[in-house]
């Protein structure tokens, strides 16, 4: 396969052809990346909607560590940016707009 053989779908995801094979869940994928749409993106949090998303993500085994990861360490990140405190520089400069209104 091409490194340049691949197309990008309607959510942005890249999809390389597969070679001929078809996964048996390929159908309960869809429909865990249509719900995970829906629920998070829409909020669309109703529960039937809820409760299928859990089964699909049980059934498919769908791990959430790396994405619960990824955003702790950016609200994490956010925090010590929220928390740092400001220089000299800032202060005046701020001090400096004020002063001008």
């Amino acid at each position: 396969m091409a490194d340049n053989d691949f197309n990008i779908n309607e959510f942005g995801e890249v999809v390389r052809p597969r070679e001929g094979e078809r996964l048996d869940n390929d159908a309960l994928w869809k429909e865990y990346h249509q719900l995970e749409y829906e629920i998070f993106s829409h909020n669309d949090k109703s529960p039937e909607k809820l409760q299928r998303f859990e089964e699909l993500k049980k059934q498919l085994d769908v791990k959430d560590d790396v994405k619960k990861n990824a955003f702790l360490k950016a609200k994490e990140k956010i925090r010590a940016k929220a928390q740092k405190t400001m220089s000299v520089s800032e202060i005046l400069a701020m001090r400096n707009s004020v002063q001008n209104e």
